[in-house]
């Protein structure tokens, strides 16, 4: 796709540039810089700079249904208002099916520019949010997670991205983080251990970054169905462990998801009759029988299922003389 003119403009001259040939086009002929505003593919950025230009000429009215709403939310975030996350659904639902979609054109057309401005940078914060907070649109979490990265490496703020962000992925999806592990960038490395200090594997004394990525994706495949969200976040602790297993999800073998879901004993499920009795032992008992579960099972479904309808006290026997004793 051919570059839009105002922004390469931005691109090759810089925003004063743009402002200025703005201001020329729209004094000799309006229609013309409201067409090149209007086009296609012009991006986000260019459309932020110009948004006080647009206002001062008062040629909002002008825009297209993109733009009047990237508009519209610039305005409302820069005015102070809170935005409303049952107001925005009422609109989505309404007359602007396609909201998400220019939020996500907000998001993927400009985080390249991401520290334009602080004003900038809250409007993209707050597009990532609603996109995936209030419309449950996590298309472009590749890219809330690349902003993450680079914002750090700046030093910038990154902890409403990085809530966000996590109130939203998946445990499936936590090999991209991992992957940061191996990263070149030392910045990157050092964020990835403090996103992921809720993994074992994961030691800021690990030099052998290699070796540390091949064990927490080991650990990520042996775990990710155990994995919850535990909700805690930065304004809670300095570096908050975002995940846990859950030790009653893996004993039994059961995604951690659902079976946190039913708020009690999963009726039916092969094992669950041991349940209350393996929620009495010490932790490090639970910790053995669970991991021995979830070897076991992967190894022999059939010696599993014998395993797990034993008494709670012979499971312990077999697994200490398999993994060896806790104690």
């Amino acid at each position: 796709m051919n570059i839009a003119l105002f922004d390469e403009i931005r691109i090759y001259y810089g925003s004063d540039r743009l402002l200025t040939i703005f201001q020329d086009l729209a004094g000799n002929n309006e229609n013309e810089a409201l067409k090149s505003v209007n086009q296609k593919n012009l991006q986000f950025p260019s459309l932020f700079i110009l948004c006080p230009e647009i206002k001062r000429l008062r040629l909002s009215d002008g825009l297209n249904v993109r733009n009047t709403y990237a508009y519209n939310f610039i305005s409302r975030i820069l005015e102070g208002e809170e935005l409303d996350s049952q107001v925005l659904l009422q609109e989505y639902e309404g007359e602007n099916p396609e909201n998400p979609e220019i939020l996500r054109w907000m998001l993927e057309s400009g985080y390249a520019e991401d520290g334009l401005s602080e004003e900038y940078d809250q409007v993209l914060d707050t597009a990532a949010i609603c996109l995936l907070k209030v419309y449950g649109n996590n298309r472009s979490l590749k890219i809330i997670e690349d902003m993450i990265f680079s914002r750090y490496r700046k030093g910038s703020f990154i902890y409403d991205l990085t809530w966000a962000y996590f109130e939203t992925i998946n445990p499936q999806n936590l090999n991209g983080l991992a992957a940061r592990l191996r990263s070149s960038e030392p910045k990157d490395v050092e964020l990835a251990r403090k996103l992921l200090n809720f993994i074992p594997t994961v030691s800021e004394r690990e030099d052998n970054t290699r070796k540390q990525y091949q064990n927490t994706l080991k650990w990520i495949s042996q775990n990710q169905n155990f994995l919850y969200y535990t909700g805690v976040t930065n304004n809670q602790t300095f570096e908050p462990a975002r995940f846990a297993v859950s030790l009653e999800a893996k004993y039994l073998q059961k995604p951690a998801e659902s079976f946190l879901q039913r708020q009690s004993r999963p009726a039916g499920a092969v094992g669950s009759e041991n349940l209350e009795r393996f929620n009495e032992l010490e932790d490090d008992y639970k910790l053995l029988l669970s991991n021995y579960s979830n070897a076991l099972y992967r190894y022999n479904r059939y010696k599993w299922n014998k395993w797990i309808q034993s008494p709670v006290e012979r499971q312990i026997e077999i697994a200490e003389r398999v993994m060896g004793d806790v104690q």
